[in-house]
């Protein structure tokens, strides 16, 4: 399915980390993947319904959108790089497969350095593009799709696109179904067997996940990121964020800290 679809891969961040036992991160929701090669040590991440181990030679990804736990039972030493990979509709690739928990073993390490290297430089930029498609490849080609999606990402794809466009907007369930070509019980019948989902709760998710990314990667006042998603009133917002994301806007941003403290965006 990936192959018909116009990708567009963001890096928001690499580095290399050396860790020991004392490795931890608070657990939030990121708005973008991690992945992880590994080169030596041992670690876990524990997610929301699965773990996955840090081993060394091998890649791991580590999925948006999750609550994950890192540990560290051995010193390690590892390349990591936060991004995106989004089709159209706004969707990452990473919520339509999961990828593997078992690590996959790799061990040339020039990949990554590739990615963590880069700077503005314009063919070094190009080359931690080739070299994230090369990381991920074998993780794609491991990775399980999730539910029907993706049998039926054709007929939902002018819907998912709709959504994607009109975030700061009103958007409603009439015209969705207006734009699918059913009536409207037909229409949240089968996008909630499609979605694992109703059409109002994914469109909320999708908002918050837009404020996520704004929160982390720009500096926007609260009141400015409610109204680019789609809310009119900042104190609606907060209360609607903290419901769903677990912290309100302000305490969400200062989490970047942990990841994002000397950005580096290569997008």
């Amino acid at each position: 399915m990936l192959s018909h679809q116009k990708l567009q891969l963001s890096f928001i961040r690499s580095y290399w980390q050396q860790t020991d036992t004392s490795w931890r991160y608070p657990s939030y929701r990121r708005p973008y993947n991690w992945l992880i090669h590994t080169l030596s040590g041992r670690g876990t991440v524990q997610m929301e319904n699965n773990s996955i181990e840090l081993l060394p030679n091998t890649l791991a990804v580590l999925p948006l959108n999750q609550l994950c736990h890192y540990r560290c039972q051995e010193p390690m030493k590892f390349g990591a790089c936060a991004f995106t990979l989004e089709l159209a509709t706004g969707l990452d690739v990473f919520e339509l497969y999961e990828p593997p928990l078992k690590p996959l073993n790799f061990l040339d390490i020039q990949p990554i350095n590739n990615i963590i290297k880069a700077g503005n430089n314009d063919s070094e930029y190009f080359s931690a593009i080739a070299s994230m498609y090369q990381l991920l490849s074998p993780i794609i080609n491991e990775s399980i799709p999730i539910g029907p999606i993706n049998s039926d990402y054709d007929k939902i794809e002018k819907v998912l696109n709709h959504i994607e466009k009109n975030l700061s907007i009103d958007i409603s369930i009439p015209q969705l179904a207006v734009i699918h070509g059913s009536s409207i019980a037909h229409f949240s019948r089968w996008f909630n067997r499609v979605m694992n989902i109703s059409p109002k709760k994914y469109i909320n998710q999708k908002r918050m996940e837009l404020a996520c990314k704004k929160l982390l990667l720009s500096g926007d006042n609260i009141e400015t990121i409610a109204y680019q998603c789609g809310f009119e009133d900042a104190l609606y917002f907060s209360k609607s964020f903290k419901k769903i994301i677990g912290l309100n806007p302000s305490s969400y941003r200062k989490t970047k800290i942990f990841d994002l403290p000397d950005k580096k965006n290569l997008s």
